[in-house]
């Protein structure tokens, strides 16, 4: 399961935007990347939407159409998926003793 965060303040017209672009999108992403996507929101001081995935900061502000959203998102999570195979491969490494 991926989980996007936005967060922002609750009555920004660019918030509220981004939030239910991201609800219009759901369905396209988990297509997309073969995983269910959870979208939460977090009230902040912000006026335009900052956007988490999986508790990683991937972007600020509101992107010129859903199509980039759902772009930066993707990319967001080939990222990630990167990283930790990355990660898991140099712990296995570790763990067999650096051989």
């Amino acid at each position: 399961m991926v989980r996007i965060e936005i967060v922002g303040k609750r009555d920004s017209y660019w918030v509220y935007t981004v939030k239910q672009w991201l609800y219009e999108i759901k369905d396209v992403i988990e297509r997309e990347i073969g995983e269910e996507v959870y979208v939460t929101e977090t009230a902040g001081d912000n006026e335009y939407p900052l956007l988490r995935v999986d508790g990683e900061m991937v972007g600020y502000g509101v992107p010129g159409e859903e199509g980039y959203l759902i772009e930066i998102i993707k990319h967001s999570i080939e990222e990630l998926r990167k990283r930790r195979k990355m990660l898991r491969r140099l712990v296995d490494n570790v763990g067999e003793g650096g051989q």
